[in-house]
């Protein structure tokens, strides 16, 4: 019980010892150490967004998590991002895509960071319920609004994919939307 106890004191001290950065921090950080958003840039990104695109209705809902952790090349650190959710309905109402009750921890939509001397987030998308597809989003905020750009980097879609031979195939995301804060 002496040893858990000790080893609990141990961890617990070498995690209130590590090392923070801000948030726009380009350079390797040492194990432990928190990337944290210490001027609330990413404040402004929260919440809930609407747009419409192709008669369709994209509800997007933006939540800061802190201490997401990240293994870049077996260096594990924490960071502050921004994960997303979305709803799609289409123009009488009926839903199209919904994760907007999927845990934060397993959205499908997560953010990578910043642009570098810019202020551009980037977020990966991948959706398992749509054969892997995947691809980066390009948000601007800009006048109270968000302007996104959604770029599909899926590779491959197989015959083991349900929508393989489906025209169209499913579109969850809009390439260029604004979207206004709800």
């Amino acid at each position: 019980m002496k040893k858990i106890l000790t080893l609990l004191t141990l961890h617990f001290i070498l995690l209130s010892c590590a090392q923070i950065y801000p948030l726009n921090t380009n350079t390797d950080v040492p194990n432990g150490a928190y990337i944290k958003d210490l001027n609330n840039e990413l404040i402004p990104y929260e919440g809930t967004w609407k747009g419409t695109w192709d008669n369709k209705t994209f509800f997007l809902s933006l939540n800061r998590v802190k201490k997401n952790m990240d293994h870049k090349e077996n260096n594990p650190y924490y960071k502050d991002i921004l994960v997303g959710k979305f709803k799609v309905l289409d123009s009488s109402g009926n839903i199209l895509y919904d994760n907007t009750t999927l845990p934060d921890q397993d959205t499908k939509i997560e953010g990578l960071g910043f642009i570098k001397n810019t202020t551009k987030y980037i977020l990966f998308y991948v959706d398992s319920d749509i054969c892997n597809i995947s691809g980066r989003i390009y948000l601007t905020f800009t006048n109270s609004m968000l302007d996104w750009k959604f770029m599909d980097t899926t590779d491959i879609i197989d015959s083991s994919c349900q929508y393989y031979n489906s025209n169209p195939f499913p579109q969850p995301l809009p390439k260029n939307i604004i979207l206004t804060k709800q």
